[in-house]
Parts: structure tokens; C-alpha cells; sequence
């Protein structure tokens, strides 16, 4: 009898050490995957910081106008008088969507 009891207790040490040692392992590499995720986090802070600054510098109007000329595209300013603006108004498309509507 007091073998089964030393066995039973030796067998719960057994189970609760192997526990112990899975969880401080499964510490460690939370650990580890946190410190992998910081180490993300800085790069991609990094590399926002200069996609920002490239994009900041593509959008200068001397920039603009350099890739204009070199895609060789014949673009000019236009003047207020060149543009027209054509605003017609049709009493009867607006009736049909009033009509068409439904729920």
C-alpha cells in the first residue's frame, strides 16, 4: 500500500514538473516572439519614415514637371478661358429616379 502511495505521488511530481517545464518553455518563446515583433515594428517604423520622405519628394511641383518631360507627354496650364464648364439641367431624368426608387 505505501508503494502505491509513493507511486501516485512520484506520478504527480512527474506530471506537475513536466508541466512547469512546458509552460516556462512556452515563456521563452513568447519572449522571443515578442522581441521578433518589436524588432518588426522598428523596421517597418523605418521604413514608413522614408516611403513618407520618397513620397514628400515626388510630389514637389519641379519633380512633377521632371516626369512630365521625361515621360514626354505634352502637357500644358490651361487658363481659366479654355475651360468650359456645361451645366444642363433634365426635369424629366430627375422624375424617373424619383420614380424608380424603392424599398
Amino acid at each position: 500500500m505505501k508503494v502505491c502511495r509513493y507511486g501516485c505521488v512520484l506520478v504527480v511530481i512527474l506530471i506537475m514538473a513536466i508541466f512547469i517545464m512546458s509552460e516556462g518553455s512556452r515563456k521563452i518563446q513568447i519572449g522571443y516572439d515578442i522581441t521578433r515583433m518589436k524588432n518588426e515594428r522598428a523596421r517597418l517604423s523605418e521604413e514608413i519614415y522614408k516611403l513618407e520622405f520618397k513620397s514628400d519628394k515626388l510630389k514637389k511641383p519641379d519633380k512633377i514637371s521632371m516626369k512630365v518631360k521625361e515621360m514626354k507627354l505634352d502637357l500644358g496650364v490651361q487658363n481659366d478661358e479654355e475651360i468650359a464648364v456645361v451645366k444642363k439641367f433634365h426635369k424629366h431624368l430627375d422624375k424617373k429616379m424619383e420614380l424608380k426608387i424603392e424599398a
